[in-house]
């Protein structure tokens, strides 16, 4: 064999000549030329990718991983759909291999979520769905109920786990349309169903006296874990009943007032023509009494009125000419903070110490504040004065009481002189400053400290 067959041989072997072009050169008897080298391979772009595991986990009990390969070293930025379309995200750091995990987390809602995956270095992106297992059901202790018209019922519910799901379900306020004029509401609207257990609430139905008309009315209760929705079946079939002769009933609308803002009225159902009587304590135990004339058709109504304290009201409504007595209970929501520029001061006997005390609305509150020092008198010959533009005084001395006006959403501060005399003796002493509205007191979160010395 000649070297030139030996070389054609090898370049065979080393695919650079194939052996027609060897046939076709030898025929020709010409040294055949080598084939061209291969074009370079263009660098590959690494994929992202992306799996959840374990693939079928329970809802609100598995914990889950989300885990894969990208860049090395690169972020791995995700966003995640949940069943009920809300958005979250998360971002990893891949390792040096390229590998990355997120989690572990557990799946808090029924239905599918939708993942995009995204490598920040090379851009690439990747979408994944999953979703878990488990499920629940809904019922009502009574699929019945009857009421009367200006009265209240509360219905007991249950939410039950299936498959072992665990997590929270949302409560759907049954439509207005369902009972004319009524107000329902749930005891709390997120209901956590523990794994494979129960969880029950409470549904509150209040009707109208005037507006809520006799009838039965099919009430859908239901609630939602992410996509995942489920009804009561059958639906409540509630009765609503006219009040019985000689009867008065009384409702406040609407429901959870704001105290010095939202206007109410006490309606309901009496003797026809004649009158009902109203005496009602507020929460800070004055009583007042007053009249409301009844409709030739059987209706009465006090209002609109504002709710001025914070606490307890309780009316007895009295219809005159059975006598018949109604009571209604309501309160309003708000509150308010006390707080102190300085919680100490040193002074001589004889001398004066000055504080800013300010009073701030909480949850849309509004109404009039009683500051006051109860402290005072354990500290011999000492006297506190206020004084602020929001300052009023109502009525005459010893009897008189300071009122500040806080408006929703707004503080009122006020300047508070502590004043010690020759008869104070030395000593450090403890004093609280507070503010009252209706039944509602509430202090600064420190005492102040005097320090009086010679």
């Amino acid at each position: 064999m000649t070297l030139s067959h030996i070389t054609a041989t090898l370049m065979i072997a080393l695919g650079l000549l194939t052996p027609a072009a060897l046939a076709a050169a030898e025929s020709a008897n010409v040294t055949p030329a080598p084939a061209p080298a291969p074009a370079p391979r263009a660098p590959v772009t690494p994929i992202v990718t992306a799996a959840l595991s374990p693939a079928d986990p329970i809802v609100g009990v598995t914990r889950v991983t989300i885990a894969g390969t990208a860049t090395a070293g690169a972020t791995v930025v995700g966003v995640s759909i949940f069943p009920d379309g809300t958005r979250h995200g998360f971002t990893v750091k891949a390792d040096n291999a390229g590998a990355y995990r997120s989690g572990p987390f557990v799946l808090e809602q029924l239905g599918t979520y939708h993942d995009i995956i995204r490598d920040s270095v090379t851009g690439t992106m990747r979408t994944i769905s999953y979703s878990g297992s488990g499920d629940f059901r809904i019922a009502v202790e009574k699929p019945s109920a009857t009421i009367v018209t200006g009265g209240q019922k509360r219905l007991k519910v249950t939410i039950t786990s299936v498959g072992g799901f665990g997590g929270e379900v949302t409560l759907q306020r049954p439509s207005a349309s369902a009972v004319p004029a009524a107000h329902v509401w749930w005891s709390g609207t997120r209901l956590r169903v523990p794994p494979s257990g129960s969880a029950t609430a409470i549904l509150n139905i209040r009707t109208l006296a005037l507006y809520t008309r006799p009838g039965v009315y099919q009430v859908a209760v239901k609630g939602a874990s992410g996509s995942v929705t489920h009804a009561a079946a059958p639906a409540i079939a509630l009765t609503v009943q006219p009040p019985p002769p000689g009867t008065i009933t009384a409702t406040l609308s609407p429901d959870h007032p704001v105290v010095g803002v939202t206007e109410v009225r006490i309606a309901g159902r009496a003797t026809a023509g004649r009158e009902v009587i109203d005496d009602s304590t507020s929460p800070d135990g004055q009583t007042h009494a007053f009249g409301m004339d009844v409709s030739g058709a059987g209706n009465y109504k006090d209002g609109p009125f504002v709710l001025q304290q914070l606490g307890t009201y309780h009316d007895v409504l009295r219809d005159s000419a059975t006598g018949a007595k109604a009571e209604v209970s309501y309160q309003g929501v708000g509150d308010f903070s006390t707080s102190v520029d300085r919680t100490s001061a040193t002074v001589a006997r004889g001398e004066e110490a000055k504080f800013a005390v300010t009073f701030k609305s909480l949850s849309g509150f509004a109404g009039d504040i009683t500051p006051a020092v109860p402290d005072l008198s354990q500290i011999a010959g000492a006297t506190a004065s206020w004084s602020s533009p929001a300052l009023t005084v109502r009525g005459t001395p010893p009897w008189s009481t300071l009122w500040l006006a806080v408006r929703s959403g707004d503080s009122t501060a006020a300047g508070l002189t502590i004043k010690t005399s020759s008869e104070t003796r030395p000593g450090t002493y403890k004093i609280n400053v507070q503010g009252t509205n209706g039944s509602v007191t509430h202090a600064a979160p420190s005492a102040i400290e005097l320090i009086v010395k010679e």
